[in-house]
């Protein structure tokens, strides 16, 4: 059996970490990234594909794919789900996470304090942000201080979802969901750059919000504690709301304003870019682990965990 992925976003942790468990490696790689990942030492992981989309298409079923951000923006849910992929995780998570309004279902009905949303622009009356649909990496987001000023910047070709705009510090928070060990884990904490949103000069009011890069974040452990129980109560609500367990990594999206009210604006249901920062650990996963442990080298030490239990297809979907 093998660990595989797509050669995007999170590829090489999760390949280096399915390595470092000892596990062979498919690593789907278009041909104009193919000299890029053998910089890194895994040419014997590639296999050469003319598009992403391949994957769908050529034979699998020796291997377990670990999704990542690329599966949903650039093959798409649906696509994924109707597949024969052996997917480590939940397909179904990956609907949930793709549909903004089963999105914001999920974060309600786990108590989680989520911004207002507006279905029409006439009950906007107050700072929003706008955001596409999907898992772009914030690509087309933009903010808009009135009723007036979201008017002028719309595209009407594209569908959005508006948002009330939370003035404060983002955090964005990574668990990890073990059914080996059947607990869920706090892994790490990041803070997104995104592109010249985050930049100190900008000649235009239409900052950019395109994820572009990640910072490391330790939180204070009173805070920590409370964002503990956000992602075992988030894993619960989902096996609740669908009657399927959530699996592996999945991270909380958040705004913690100045009163310290913590917002959850979203949620990703798979590893997430932010843990590239972690490798080879983060202060956390050392503390559980007492040894380097990166998020792809947890997925591989699931899998391993689960073969050993005989209940891997538990968690193959």
């Amino acid at each position: 059996m093998k660990i595989g992925t797509i050669a995007s976003h999170s590829a090489l942790n999760i390949i280096s970490g399915a390595k470092a468990e000892g596990f062979a490696t498919a690593l789907y790689c278009k041909t104009d990234r193919i000299s890029f990942y053998q910089s890194f030492g895994l040419g014997d992981s590639i296999v050469e594909v003319s598009s992403f989309d391949e994957i769908l298409t050529i034979d699998t079923s020796d291997v377990v794919i670990i999704p990542h951000g690329s599966f949903v923006a650039y093959i798409g849910a649906e696509r994924i789900l109707n597949s024969k992929l052996r997917v480590f995780g939940n397909k179904e998570l990956l609907k949930w996470e793709e549909d903004r309004s089963l999105k914001t279902r999920l974060m309600q009905k786990a108590g989680l304090k989520v911004p207002p949303e507006f279905t029409s622009i006439d009950d906007i009356d107050g700072p929003v942000i706008a955001k596409t649909h999907g898992a772009a990496g914030g690509e087309g987001y933009f903010i808009a201080s009135s009723r007036d000023e979201l008017e002028s910047k719309i595209d009407p070709q594209i569908i959005y979802t508006f948002q009330k705009y939370i003035v404060g510090t983002k955090v964005f928070v990574t668990y990890f969901r073990s059914i080996a060990r059947n607990r869920t884990e706090i892994f790490g904490a990041d803070i997104r750059y995104e592109t010249d949103a985050d930049a100190n000069l900008r000649f235009n009011n239409r900052p950019s919000f395109l994820v572009i890069g990640n910072l490391p974040m330790v939180l204070r452990e009173s805070i920590l504690a409370k964002y503990y129980q956000m992602g075992v109560t988030f894993a619960e609500t989902y096996k609740r709301l669908t009657g399927e367990e959530l699996v592996g990594p999945f991270c909380l999206e958040t705004i913690i304003d100045k009163d310290q009210q913590i917002y959850t604006f979203e949620f990703s249901g798979r590893i997430v870019a932010g843990t590239n920062i972690w490798i080879p650990y983060s202060p956390y996963s050392f503390i559980q682990f007492n040894k380097p442990v990166w998020m792809g080298r947890r997925i591989a030490m699931e899998i391993k965990e689960l073969q050993e239990q005989d209940r891997l297809e538990e968690v193959l979907s």
